[in-house]
């Protein structure tokens, strides 16, 4: 009964985290050092949740859900000296979601807000003006996860209570693309028999062989509990299946791809026409649960994603047409039973790199806490871990039954000056609940505050 309880509380530690949103040894090829600590002298600053790199300089934007998101910067490829660039505590924005610098015109700041999420603007990287507010006038569009250029256009991807696109010419002035079919016309049924649509979310942006293509989420913030719930439901009351007509599938992600921005085609999905299914799940039923695509890359000729998994069944998978896709890394077969999120795709000196969330148990020594593998080709096998344990293997004593580590995520990667940076996502300061029969009990909080650290390659 312990066991049941203490993993019953790691999975709802990762349900309420999602809202707001083998032992091995390091590469020979590559040490790190930790630069940033306690997030920035904030321990309220809990994620690292972005970074780019804009005029030679590296910025991060935070995850803070009590004062407000913050974006500091630093010039230094040491990264001893950091700025404080913004302080969001009279906005409410309560993260830095995308930083996107598109080329040296402008950087761009996407963020999470409760009631309506905000595009702020910079050209400097010191003055910052918001460009739009309160969900382009929906207060439902909660999040923009992600941005991209593509044409003439800079895109956003939005959502929480349905998934958009917005594009604008001069980062300014922004319209909801009219796509056709509508992200939103994918519907099921769901355990009260009404059709409701099931793309909540734009969650992720590329463009690769000249096609812009959107992967949307099936569940986000509000929704993302939506099938575990239904088939709790189902088991509370013992309700015959065939009544609840919402697939197996934990969630089950759609991806769509368009050459204009206005006509699109659907690639992955329910009843797509190249037998992938939602989520692969015509494809690999074997591994049918993959619920969102939390990271792409585009690396030597291939479209890269990596998937999100409430049960740790953790994936990346290529294309090299956009339409046939194949497994190149699973972390079950690696062993990995934890790995929640594939949190960033990236390339590095010929290098393509995958980090994590990861929730393992703190007396498994090996699985537990972010994690980095790399790949000089992509291809299945090919990729080695060179970081576990989220950098230094410190846990953090929760309640009495839980223990977590301290960075469970790599969140964000930036390069400056030929340098390697990871953000870490730290243990919440917000409160850790646990459900009940009629009540919600607080069983924990904690202010610890994110990281950066720097890959230090070894001499020769």
């Amino acid at each position: 009964m312990k066991f049941v309880k203490r993993f019953f509380v790691w999975i709802m530690f990762l349900m309420i985290i999602s809202f707001i949103f083998f032992a091995v040894s390091y590469s020979e090829a590559q040490s790190w050092e930790k630069v940033v600590a306690d997030g920035f002298d904030n321990a309220k600053n809990d994620y690292a949740w972005s970074m780019a790199t804009f005029k030679d300089k590296l910025y991060v934007g935070t995850l803070n859900s009590y004062g407000g998101a913050e974006i500091w910067c630093t010039s230094d490829a040491e990264a001893t000296t950091w700025s404080k660039v913004h302080d969001d505590f009279l906005l409410s924005n309560r993260g830095i979601r995308c930083l996107y610098p598109d080329g040296d015109q402008a950087l761009y700041a996407c963020t999470f807000h409760p009631n309506g999420a905000q595009i702020l603007r910079t050209t400097d990287g010191n003055d910052w003006k918001t460009v739009k507010r309160r969900g382009f006038g929906n207060r439902g569009n909660r999040s923009i996860r992600c941005m991209t250029r593509f044409g003439e256009y800079l895109y956003a991807g939005v959502g929480s209570n349905g998934a958009k696109l917005y594009r604008s010419k001069d980062g300014l002035d922004w319209e909801q693309v009219e796509a056709s079919p509508s992200f939103l016309d994918t519907k099921i049924y769901n355990s009260r028999r009404r059709a409701v649509s099931i793309n909540m979310m734009v969650g992720e942006l590329a463009v690769f062989n000249d096609y812009l293509y959107a992967f949307t989420w099936v569940k986000d913030a509000d929704y993302q509990n939506m099938w575990w719930f239904v088939n709790w439901v189902k088991e509370e009351n013992e309700q015959d299946e065939e009544k609840f007509q919402i697939p197996e599938a934990a969630g089950a992600f759609e991806i769509w791809r368009t050459k204009n921005g206005i006509n699109w085609e659907k690639v992955v999905g329910m009843d797509d026409a190249y037998g992938n299914g939602m989520g692969f799940s015509l494809h690999d039923p074997e591994n049918e649960d993959n619920d969102i695509v939390t990271s792409v890359a585009v690396y030597e000729g291939h479209l890269y994603l990596g998937t999100g998994h409430d049960y740790g069944k953790t994936t990346v998978w290529r294309t090299s047409d956009g339409t046939s896709w194949e497994k190149v890394l699973d972390f079950n077969e690696e062993g990995e039973a934890y790995n929640y999120y594939v949190w960033r795709l990236w390339s590095f000196k010929n290098q393509l790199f995958v980090s994590t969330l990861n929730l393992g148990p703190a007396g498994n020594p090996g699985v537990t806490g972010g994690q980095i593998w790399v790949s000089p080709t992509g291809e299945k096998g090919s990729f080695d871990p060179c970081v576990h344990n989220g950098f230094d293997g410190e846990i953090i004593n929760m309640t009495e039954d839980l223990d977590l580590p301290k960075n469970y995520g790599i969140r964000s990667v930036g390069i400056l000056n030929d340098t390697l940076f990871i953000g870490t996502a730290t243990v919440p300061s917000f409160l850790v609940t646990k459900p009940g029969r009629r009540l919600v009990k607080t069983i924990a909080a904690k202010d610890i505050g994110c990281e950066i650290w720097k890959m230090i390659p070894d001499k020769p």
